[in-house]
């Protein structure tokens, strides 16, 4: 164990040399009670170089950490508005109404497509209906006969919104209701489809 006072390492034959002033070799040195402080110097000295540091960046960066007063938020004392308890009551939309084309003479008929069905066992019925159409300008349709000949009610039959006024034209000019306009994709030959029934007043009997 080594003894207080003394060296803590073991002897060796660097103790045998003598301690002359004018000795050049290598000697074993004991390390100087101060070296204990080293760490606490350095330390020291690395948090006194980071504080400097911080407080030349801050010196140089003012400019740029100036808050302008015209972007801060304000934030005033108001209380947000308090919700009511009642329900709200939404009122319903009203559809445009559609004005049915009684002149066809007024429209671009260009490209419009009619076919008229003829949904009863009275023939040339669907042809006559036709007929009447083509009188006030309407363009030539298809006339036939319907895969039923005892269809009751007559139909009006359209696929495109921008057709539902013509439709109800055409069932105004051939003295049918306009409950009889129906907007269906049943009938895919013609934009415009007529099924002639038993409700039809057919030229012929008039």
């Amino acid at each position: 164990m080594a003894q207080s006072g003394k060296p803590s390492f073991l002897p060796d034959r660097f103790d045998d040399v003598e301690r002359d002033l004018g000795y050049v070799g290598t000697h074993r040195r004991q390390r100087s009670s101060w070296s204990v402080f080293a760490p606490i110097g350095i330390g020291f000295g690395a948090v006194l170089v980071l504080v400097l540091a911080g407080v030349w960046f801050v010196d140089r960066s003012d400019d740029y950490l100036t808050l302008d007063v015209s972007e801060v938020p304000v934030i005033t004392g108001d209380a947000p508005p308090e919700e009511s308890d009642e329900p709200v009551v939404l009122e319903p939309e009203v559809p445009e109404e559609v004005v049915a084309v009684t002149d066809p003479t007024q429209i671009d008929t260009e490209g419009l497509t009619l076919t008229v069905l003829n949904g009863t066992a009275t023939q040339g019925m669907a042809a006559r209906a036709v007929e009447r159409l083509v009188t006030v300008g309407w363009p030539e349709a298809t006339a036939t006969n319907a895969d039923s000949t005892d269809v009751q009610q007559s139909v009006v039959a359209y696929s495109d919104d921008a057709d539902k006024a013509i439709a109800l034209g055409i069932a105004q000019e051939l003295d049918l209701d306009a409950d009889s306009v129906v907007q269906t994709t049943a009938y895919p030959g013609a934009r415009v489809t007529v099924v002639l029934g038993a409700d039809y007043v057919d030229t012929e009997s008039t």
